[in-house]
């Protein structure tokens, strides 16, 4: 895990909230429900236990969408994996020599990053279609305009041509918000770690990256009315043998997904696979965009480096997005003076 310019503090404050649902006898375990040789272990009131802080880190190098070549091969040969440790490898050399300090232009410090952890063999991190690729586009998608402050670059960030008026032009997580559903599963360059609390009728995600939380409920409560979209959705959990199954209904347009905004509507599955691995597997229906429903799939691991999640203090000395907005001022200014 990355070091941060974190303090401990916010962190405390945020699982202190996520706290208040647990109860005091969670650590006990039952057991049930074995699959291969593996029991799944269970809560103290009955639930399969999915706790812990997990990381995704080590599927980073892993392609969101799978080569053509491949065809619907799901793993690398050995050979294969190889080439990829070289390649990262080599994009840790890379990192290192292109965020020196005098080199360095808005990067991080480089001991954030997460660079050289253990590859993995799969080829896509898109498991359905078959061919690991995502399905084509329906016409309204193809054609549907994008407000460019909800358009998503690499790591969410507001790669277009502005205007850069102010703060509102700019990305939610510019803005230090959220990089939205199912964005922030992907795995990224750092903070990949995420923490699962549970308790009676709830489950709480805490994402390290951007500080967002979840809390879903699991008393079979209806979503909200259709007519309230959040940006972070509406999660509605039950549990399905030993698998969680959360459904993510209500989006806004504010945060938008490869084209798809408030009319895509998720269906989470997080199932616990052995001791050291959680599976999370994310679909994606929208209609409106796709010709079909696609699903997508990152694996938690435990890591001794992930020991907790502390807080990503973003909106304390946000210079990107200060510095975004007052290059456009002075951009506008040398015109004038120009002219």
């Amino acid at each position: 895990m990355a070091v941060r310019h974190l303090t401990r503090l916010g962190a405390a404050g945020i699982l202190a909230t996520i706290a208040l649902l647990i109860p005091v006898h969670a650590a006990a375990q039952a057991e049930s429900g074995s699959r291969d040789g593996w029991t799944t272990p269970k809560t103290s009131w009955g639930d399969p236990d999915l706790q812990g802080v997990w990381t995704t880190d080590w599927e980073r190098s892993v392609p969101f969408e799978r080569s053509r070549e491949l065809g619907e091969r799901s793993a690398l040969t050995t050979e294969e994996i190889a080439v990829r440790a070289k390649t990262e490898e080599r994009a840790l050399a890379d990192d290192k020599e292109t965020r020196r300090p005098s080199r360095s232009v808005g990067a991080a410090a480089e001991h954030w990053y997460e660079f050289g952890k253990q590859v993995s063999s799969r080829t896509s991190l898109v498991v359905d279609p078959p061919d690991g690729r995502i399905p084509p586009k329906t016409l309204g998608g193809q054609t549907r305009q994008i407000e460019p402050s909800t358009r998503l670059g690499f790591v969410g960030g507001s790669f277009n041509d502005g205007p850069f008026d102010g703060p509102k032009d700019l990305h939610l997580a510019d803005r230090c918000i959220t990089r939205g559903l199912p964005q922030t599963w992907q795995p990224s360059a750092y903070n990949n770690g995420f923490q699962i609390v549970q308790s009676p009728g709830y489950v709480a995600l805490l994402f390290e990256r951007l500080h967002e939380h979840r809390i879903i409920p699991l008393d079979g409560r209806p979503p909200l009315n259709s007519g309230i979209g959040q940006i972070f959705g509406d999660s509605r959990g039950h549990w399905d043998g030993d698998t969680l199954v959360v459904e993510v209904t209500n989006f806004s347009d504010e945060t938008n997904y490869r084209g798809s905004g408030s009319t895509r509507h998720l269906i989470e599955r997080y199932t616990r696979v052995d001791d050291g691995t959680v599976r999370v597997e994310v679909t994606i229906d929208d209609p409106a965009t796709w010709t079909k429903p696609w699903t997508m799939v990152v694996n938690g691991k435990h890591d001794p480096d992930y020991w907790q999640i502390f807080e990503y203090a973003c909106h304390e000395g946000n210079y990107g997005m200060r510095n975004i907005l007052s290059a456009a001022r002075n951009l506008e200014k040398a015109a004038e003076e120009g002219k």
